[in-house]
């Protein structure tokens, strides 16, 4: 007998952030979480923990906080899943298009592989409805895995900039 898994989104508040920045340093390499911190390129490996970037992790969530008063184009929330921080997830908008949200997840090693990568994605397609939006796109690596979890999801999937691109377009 398989029990359903209680995936909720919560706002990264300061307790919050810490727990996540936790599983970040534990679970996950900066490259996979976060954009390059102040003065890094895209391009450069990101695989080790500096103090650098777990202040850029911070100020990153900070700023993508939801805000009534001051919109943002990126929101950020925890993922929780049984009661504990296991990843985050993000909607942002699209080069400026009014239209188009993507939507990006990171999952600490230990929590990925169990259905939560679906749940969230459902999340977002009802998040970026709300939104307007009419096509959810995500960018990822090019492996199996993603490319599985991607379809099984609903996206259309092509292979751009050495990684996989997914659309779903929205009603």
């Amino acid at each position: 007998m398989t029990s359903q898994m209680m995936v909720d989104l919560v706002p990264v508040g300061e307790d919050v952030l810490e727990d996540l920045l936790a599983l970040a340093v534990a679970e996950a390499q900066p490259g996979e979480v976060m954009p390059p911190a102040s003065g890094e390129s895209a391009d450069e490996a990101r695989t080790t923990w500096t103090e650098l970037r777990k202040g850029a992790f911070r100020e990153y969530h900070r700023r993508c906080r939801l805000s009534v008063t001051a919109p943002v184009p990126e929101v950020t929330w925890a993922v929780r899943a049984r009661g504990r921080i296991v990843g985050a997830a993000r909607l942002a908008l699209v080069d400026g298009d009014p239209d188009a949200r993507e939507v990006g997840l990171w999952l600490g090693e230990s929590h990925r592989g169990q259905g939560i990568v679906g749940e969230v994605a459902y999340w977002a397609v009802a998040a970026a409805q709300t939104m307007e939006a009419r096509r959810l796109v995500a960018r990822t690596v090019a492996t199996p895995a993603a490319l599985r979890s991607l379809e099984r999801i609903g996206f259309e999937v092509v292979e751009h900039d050495d990684g996989l691109l997914g659309t779903i377009t929205l009603p």
